[in-house]
């Protein structure tokens, strides 16, 4: 049997609970045998990232310690470069040649999906797992991935390229909003483990 690889990458700047709750949720699903987490060096998207790999690197190991079979993959950061998922995906499935790949991404990023560079070369290497939020409701998803959707795990892991939603109630945090939060000094209990709000005061990160 195929093992499953679910992947989860973002810029983690800071990692906050929406990213941990995800793991949490999905890893509860059992529906993979190890999920990698994956820290941009650069964000395609233009994202404003502020703290420094190590500092991210960090906080990462701190809160991915207590999670079983959720592995820390600094590969992106190790390559220097800007960092397109569709390079990734092809590195990994030079390693893992054998696996399922799922890619685990928010409904807002299914939307823009297809502005992703190679995005349907992406989709000849993995599947979309797709953590869906309420959004604007005025958003309509491009034609081009409504034949790609599935409704059950055994047609989403029978092959790649398949796109599978899954309701939660997961809170919606932004890594912006947290770093707001700490410029302005404002109470982060509610959005960031403890753990990771004692590392970000230590080192002094997000306060300018």
């Amino acid at each position: 049997m195929i093992k499953r690889l679910g992947i989860f990458g973002g810029a983690f700047d800071p990692i906050h609970k929406g990213h941990t709750q995800s793991l949490k949720f999905i890893r509860n699903l059992k529906i993979f045998d190890e999920i990698q987490v994956i820290p941009n060096f650069v964000s395609p998207h233009n994202k404003n990232i502020q703290a420094n790999d190590k500092h991210r690197l960090k906080m990462l190991e701190i809160v991915l310690k207590e999670f079983e079979n959720i592995k820390l993959n600094d590969i992106e950061l190790k390559n220097k470069t800007k960092s397109y998922t569709y390079d990734t995906l092809k590195c990994l499935k030079e390693l893992y040649p054998k696996k399922h790949l799922s890619l685990i991404i928010g409904l807002d990023s299914l939307y823009s999906f297809t502005n992703w560079r190679n995005w349907q070369n992406i989709l000849s290497l993995c599947s979309l797992l797709v953590l869906e939020r309420k959004l604007n409701n005025k958003l309509r998803l491009n034609k081009k991935l409504e034949n790609k959707i599935v409704s059950n795990y055994k047609d989403f892991f029978s092959g790649h390229g398949k796109i599978l939603f899954l309701k939660n109630d997961l809170v919606n945090i932004s890594s912006t909003d947290v770093r707001l939060k700490i410029k302005n000094n404002e109470n982060l209990s509610h959005l960031v483990d403890d753990q990771i709000l004692e590392y970000i005061i230590k080192k002094s990160l997000y306060k300018t």
